[in-house]
């Protein structure tokens, strides 16, 4: 009896370990942004089409409005299965926004003391970086580094990112190259690979990726690519400053240069308050032609951002852009005030 009792015993804890192991978790999350924008163009010369001012309704301003589910499968050993699903998301229309339904992220992968490897559509290096070094994150509005970074994902990836190694961490993207595999506008589909390196230690953040893009969609299949971005930010505490400074030199197929784009950007956050901050960057990309007039490109943004909670916040701020080239410029100034949502 006394045997008996130890056998069912053991079979009752092995059947909790087995099902400790194969514990796992889905959440659903998500982002909603939208507010109230004001947006005047003026152009030299003139250009009715447009030139103007619209005030309307617009979603992803302060942040990216997007939901997804992610989740997690303790496989044993340290080992776990992931995956990520994410949808942006037009808050002031209800639609998707135009490209792919899960064109933010869509992978399966596994982790581990090996780190991260994930299979997918996912975000590229160039944007995650930039973002995490720009006053205003990833805003499709106000956030400088998007005269330089394209936002988009990457399609057909493997990406691979270290464990934290005393604060350094590596990580390498390679965008599978999948010929007449048809691809959405912005959105990269073969021959794209990147590799970053991001350091942190205490108030200090650094981080250098570098790139080589040698196809992107139809409209530039002929054109490659290579660009390198450097980031910098150190928080003193009143004040979080951000810096950045990149390149990127295009050729066409035969090896003859395009263009080539010289960008910097710097930036503060300062609290202000117990729930309140506020956001500044300035930032230029100029960008040299072979043969025409080289043109530039500058941006200041500024904004209020106050937490009501947790998860739900108020905004209002403004962005400056000016494009210049030869005799020809535009002058766009945005307004807004909106308010996001966390869940």
């Amino acid at each position: 009896m006394f045997a008996k009792k130890n056998l069912i015993a053991v079979a009752a804890l092995a059947t909790l370990a087995v099902s400790a192991q194969a514990q796992s978790s889905v959440t659903l999350y998500g982002n909603v942004d939208v507010g109230l924008t004001s947006i005047k163009t003026k152009s030299t010369p003139a250009n009715p089409a447009v030139d103007g001012t619209v005030t309307g309704v617009t979603s992803s301003i302060l942040t990216e409005s997007f939901f997804g589910l992610k989740g997690q499968e303790d496989l044993g050993g340290g080992l776990k299965a992931i995956f990520k699903l994410e949808s942006f998301i037009d808050v002031d229309t209800g639609a998707t926004t135009a490209g792919n339904f899960f064109g933010k992220n869509a992978y399966v992968g596994l982790a581990g003391d090996f780190g991260t490897v994930k299979l997918g559509n996912q975000e590229s290096l160039f944007k995650t970086e930039a973002a995490a070094f720009d006053a205003f994150g990833v805003s499709p509005v106000l956030a400088v580094s998007k005269l330089f970074v394209d936002s988009e994902s990457w399609q057909n990836t493997i990406g691979y990112t270290s464990p934290n190694l005393s604060g350094l961490t590596l990580s390498a993207q390679h965008s599978a190259k999948e010929n007449g595999k048809a691809v959405a506008a912005g959105q990269v589909n073969g021959g794209a690979t990147a590799v970053a390196a991001n350091y942190t230690v205490g108030a200090l953040g650094l981080s250098a990726v570098y790139g080589d893009v040698r196809s992107v969609n139809a409209s530039v299949a002929a054109e490659q690519n290579q660009t390198w971005l450097l980031g910098a930010s150190y928080d003193f505490g009143v004040v979080k400053a951000f810096a950045q400074y990149g390149q990127n030199k295009a050729e066409d197929a035969a090896g003859a240069d395009v263009s080539k784009d010289k960008f910097y950007q710097v930036g503060a956050v300062v609290p202000v308050t117990q729930a309140g901050s506020v956001h500044a960057a300035f930032g230029q990309v100029k960008t040299s032609f072979p043969v025409g007039a080289d043109a530039k490109e500058r941006q200041f943004s500024l904004a209020y951002h106050h937490a009501l909670s947790k998860r739900t916040s108020v905004y209002a701020g403004g962005t400056y852009a000016k494009w210049e080239q030869a005799a020809a410029e535009e002058k766009i100034t945005t307004l807004a005030v909106g308010v996001r949502h966390a869940f």
